[in-house]
């Protein structure tokens, strides 16, 4: 490391050292209020990182549209990912690990490829987010076919099709989750679980929102044994036994489509550096003979 890159980390060093103090200084300040502003923020959620505090500040003031990137939170939030995360904070994350790598670039004087570094930092947040999302998807849909099965047999003893989901909600997993919020909702509004005519039941109304067609399908055919009276344990069974064919032949379609999603990443991080291994130092000679 030479002057310059030592002078640099120097400087970085004692901001940080700088900014904690002053951090550590403030955090231990207490101001006294009134009884309504101790109130308002015993009920505020402090568990919150100054990330998210300063990101939502800033997408409200952009007046950024962050709904798909709510759902995927969610999702996460779902299956006990990012509990204390706020959307907005994606934005604040991002742009710290963005400043890191340029300050990494600047300081080090990284060669020109470096700063492919930048944008990827920019991504690294939401790629994680998206990635935990995706995950809770493939359970929630791996879980439907045990589900139905298990309000068949609900059915099947002699409960009727909102008893057998109140016992199914006490399932663990996300799809469980989702269940009870459904449950507890018909409970609190005295509404309907399912739906009638035109008006929409609470079960369709939490189940579509998390916008997974599985899931809606789901609701659907809920609603469609609810409304079949003696014939309701039959037909829940033959949903469980179709649900759980649907997801053998998901099951089988992605393992034949394997080898052709390996292709790509085996290509990028395993085929392509062999080769620049291997060729670099024949096309540098060959360069240097002219």
């Amino acid at each position: 490391m030479n002057q310059y890159q030592f002078q640099w980390t120097l400087v970085i060093i004692i901001s940080l050292v700088m900014a904690w103090v002053v951090y550590f200084i403030f955090s231990r300040v207490r101001v006294e209020r009134s009884a309504t502003s101790r109130v308002k923020r015993m009920v505020s959620d402090r568990s919150l990182s100054v990330f998210d505090r300063s990101g939502e500040k800033i997408a409200k003031r952009l007046g950024v549209s962050m709904e798909s990137w709510q759902i995927l939170l969610d999702w996460a939030q779902l299956g006990g990912h990012f509990l204390n995360w706020k959307v907005g904070g994606l934005f604040a994350r991002s742009s710290v690990l963005a400043m890191m790598s340029l300050i990494y670039i600047l300081m080090f004087k990284a060669p020109p490829i470096a700063w492919l570094l930048v944008p990827l930092s920019l991504l690294i947040p939401f790629m994680q987010l998206r990635g935990r999302a995706n995950d809770v998807k493939k359970q929630v849909k791996r879980l439907l076919p045990e589900t139905a099965t298990v309000i068949a047999a609900e059915m099947d003893a002699g409960s009727t099709a909102a008893q057998a989901i109140g016992r199914t909600a006490e399932l663990p997993g996300p799809l469980g989750v989702i269940l009870s919020d459904a449950v507890a909702q018909a409970t609190q509004s005295a509404r309907s679980m399912f739906s009638h005519g035109s008006n929409a039941g609470i079960l369709m109304e939490i189940l579509s929102k998390w916008e997974l067609p599985e899931l809606t399908r789901f609701a659907m055919q809920l609603n469609r044994v609810a409304e079949k009276g003696v014939d309701a344990p039959r037909i829940m069974t033959d949903i469980a036994r179709g649900l759980a064919r649907e997801y053998r032949s998901h099951v089988q379609q992605t393992a034949a489509n394997m080898d052709t999603e390996l292709l790509a990443p085996m290509t990028l991080f395993f085929f392509l550096p062999f080769v620049v291994v291997i060729l670099a130092p024949v096309i540098i000679s060959f360069i240097g003979m002219f």
